[in-house]
């Protein structure tokens, strides 16, 4: 069952009729550096409801507000929170009735166990931004190795999925990323193809079934300090809001955002961006 909290200022629809529903997932048991991102879910509704763009009212309704697309109607469910050993439940429920799951993290080992609910027989794409590839196959379950444990779904295609941002890489981890023949986008090659081209290659690799998971240590820790595992060098707010801009029409299964942890943010900023991701995620597929 979902535990009550404050909802989303977009949550503008019962179960039934919506499109989006969103659940949060207050759990840091995969983590073994920066405790914390269990905070993240509530602390990323609390920024979203002190701020403007969450929503706007026209003509007698609410709609979601993104300034560079104006306005756009969506129908939107905050689902509240759930334990981790729930979310099987919770996004089979999701997934059954049609919905698109949005899910809030919590540590990255989530994703995980999101996608490994998604009750569908369709072998879909996955692209998973992130500083690090997290394919540690040596120690499993844990947020270290999320790209590992999903590489042996058999409803997940690893050829035709992406890993962006990549810039911390350990010895054991690239042996496997080459044996899986997963695509990666290092954070360097962004700066080198420019965002428009990752966006182009991301889209030749992919299959017709992806789904989106947001590591937000891929942003550099300039933008977004209040992190798991910041590493410096990665990429820019900016650029994420492009590409999540770009790849939402293809991300039929779903979106996490992962690994915010409020207690090191700085004025909120690592919040809202996760928000904003979530909101551009939502406008973009109208």
């Amino acid at each position: 069952m979902p535990i009550k909290r404050a909802k989303l200022p977009i949550s503008n629809s019962d179960f039934k009729n919506a499109r989006f529903v969103v659940i949060g997932v207050p759990d840091d048991s995969g983590s073994s550096y920066r405790n914390g991102s269990d905070k993240a879910p509530d602390a990323i509704r609390r920024v979203a409801n002190s701020n403007e763009l969450g929503e706007v009212v026209r003509n007698g309704k609410k709609s979601i507000f993104e300034p560079e697309l104006s306005k756009l109607n969506a129908k939107v469910f905050d689902y509240g929170n759930v334990r981790k050993d729930g979310l099987k439940t919770a996004i089979n429920k999701i997934c059954k009735n049609g919905k698109l799951p949005i899910v809030i993290g919590g540590d990255h080992s989530i994703t995980y166990k999101t996608i490994s609910s998604i009750s569908t027989k369709k072998r879909f794409s996955f692209v998973y931004f992130d500083a690090h590839p997290d394919f540690i196959c040596s120690r499993r379950n844990y947020f270290g190795s999320v790209v590992c444990d999903i590489s042996m779904l058999k409803n997940v295609d690893i050829k035709s999925s992406v890993i962006v941002g990549v810039r911390a890489i350990e010895d054991e981890e690239i042996d496997d990323i080459r044996k899986s023949g997963i695509k990666v986008i290092t954070a360097t090659d962004v700066v080198g193809l420019g965002a428009k081209k990752v966006v182009d290659v991301i889209k030749k690799t992919v299959s017709s079934n992806v789904y989106i998971s947001v590591d937000l240590d891929v942003v550099d820790p300039a933008f977004a300090p209040g992190v798991t595992t910041p590493v410096v060098g990665g990429i820019s707010s900016d650029e994420l809001l492009y590409f999540i801009r770009g790849l939402a029409g293809y991300a039929n299964m779903g979106l996490d955002v992962m690994e915010v942890c409020p207690k090191y943010d700085r004025k909120d900023v690592t919040s809202y961006l996760a928000y904003r991701t979530i909101l551009e995620f939502i406008s973009e597929k109208r």
